[in-house]
């Protein structure tokens, strides 16, 4: 999971972006057509905004989650009841598939590590020319930390227990 954010986030803008035609090994390097041979101002200025752009994304995503967290179980929860609100008013048949509506769903915990783990390692290979990365990536991790207390707290079921 962590590859394919990486990826996606940190290296496919610098290596479209990217030209190698000069660089060895040729049979690789001739497709690599982009338009900056190094990095320059011009670099920072074009790609080094969408790269500050993306990180901010994903500095305001926790909160989406969050809605979406609340926001669809609610609304499956009342079209279940029919906007009763009464709990014991259901078109399920069977217990497992009331659980199933009411508890909430499991906790993914390797969405999370992975998307910790990528803002470490772009905010690193970034941040000596883009200072502004090392806040940003304050500000996510604090935001990451207040919705995951309420995800755990409010959202998903019990987590499994890691260790004692």
């Amino acid at each position: 999971m962590f590859a394919a954010q990486f990826f996606n986030t940190g290296l496919l803008l610098l290596i479209i972006n990217a030209n190698m035609t000069e660089h060895q090994p040729f049979w690789l390097t001739k497709y690599i057509r982009g338009t900056y041979y190094d990095y320059s101002v011009n670099w920072y200025y074009n790609i080094g905004e969408i790269i500050v752009q993306t990180m901010t994304i994903n500095a305001l995503l926790p909160y989406i989650t969050i809605g979406m967290g609340f926001g669809i179980p609610w609304l499956k929860q009342k079209i279940d009841s029919k906007f009763t609100g009464d709990l014991y008013k259901t078109k399920k048949t069977a217990m497992a598939q009331y659980k199933d509506l009411y508890t909430g769903g499991e906790y993914v915990i390797h969405f999370k590590c992975a998307g910790v783990i990528n803002i470490v390692w772009v905010t690193m290979l970034y941040g000596v020319g883009m200072p502004l990365l090392f806040p940003l990536a304050a500000f996510n991790f604090f935001n990451q930390y207040i919705c995951e207390r309420i995800t755990v707290a409010y959202i998903v079921q019990l987590p499994p227990a890691l260790d004692d």
